[in-house]
């Protein structure tokens, strides 16, 4: 290996983390910013929120067999369940990057959801079935008596997905410093 490869290979690992970590704190940022509205998430954002529906509708399937109130609510947990799960095996196989990666993910599901149980009494996002389709949140709230707190519950689920996005920034963070480090003693 020539002077100028082993350099490149030994900084390869330093320069990913310091790029993923741009990149979440850009995406970080945009999904702070939206808040719960339904505002346009941008591209980067709308791969992700592509992926969060179509794990959305497949929580709906998989559900099915547990009854109608969990088969509505199956949508949502396996948007999230799915990215958590992700960031675990990450995490046991002592990948603390990519966990911070799905840990991101997981906090964005969240901030996914929330802008739909906010909007459980207006109503406003459009539906992927059109307008005979069920709003999950306005029936999950409505059956728990809880569709006027629609706002303050979406905020609470946003709250907890900008609290697991803190913590992937921090993870990529402290990994980035361990690799920091570990790039710099074997200097």
């Amino acid at each position: 290996m020539g002077e100028g490869e082993g350099a490149g290979v030994r900084y390869g690992p330093l320069v990913a983390r310091g790029a993923g970590l741009f990149v979440m704190g850009v995406l970080a940022w945009q999904t702070l910013q939206r808040g719960v509205t339904a505002a346009p998430p941008g591209v980067l954002l709308g791969i992700l929120d592509g992926a969060n529906l179509i794990f959305h509708e497949a929580g709906h399937v998989l559900f099915l067999v547990f009854g109608e109130f969990l088969q509505i609510l199956g949508g949502s947990l396996m948007q999230i369940l799915i990215p958590a799960a992700c960031a675990v095996s990450f995490l046991l196989r002592r990948q603390p990057a990519a966990a911070a990666a799905g840990l991101f993910w997981t906090g964005e599901s969240l901030t996914n959801v929330a802008i739909y149980v906010a909007d459980a009494r207006r109503l406003a996002l459009p539906l992927l079935g059109g307008d005979g389709s069920i709003h999950d949140w306005n029936y999950l709230l409505g059956r728990l008596g809880l569709l006027n707190q629609a706002d303050l519950l979406g905020w609470l689920v946003f709250t907890a997905g900008g609290l697991t996005i803190l913590g992937a920034v921090v993870l990529l963070v402290a990994d980035l410093l361990r690799t920091w480090t570990q790039t710099t003693v074997e200097e």
